[in-house]
């Protein structure tokens, strides 16, 4: 199925030396690699998420106020 295909992605991120630590014994604990890891977490972090709208059709202006804002994000039920 291409929709469900995994695309391979070379990345360079940065993480606290704590967070690596605990990447890591959780890989081990695993038995799965640390780019597992990060894959799996990249996956779960946006699986509920939907698409609330097509993105071709937003303007995005090249300045607003602060009470602009404020409006747009109540009519879009955001905040």
């Amino acid at each position: 199925n291409p929709e469900n295909e995994y695309i391979p992605l070379d990345l360079r991120i940065s993480v606290r030396r704590d967070t690596l630590r605990l990447i890591s014994e959780m890989a081990q604990d695993m038995g799965i690699s640390i780019n597992d890891v990060f894959s799996f977490l990249a996956e779960d972090s946006v699986v509920d998420l939907e698409l609330l709208e097509d993105l071709n059709k937003i303007v995005i202006p090249n300045k607003c106020s602060l009470g602009d804002l404020k409006n747009e994000l109540l009519k879009k039920k955001l905040c």
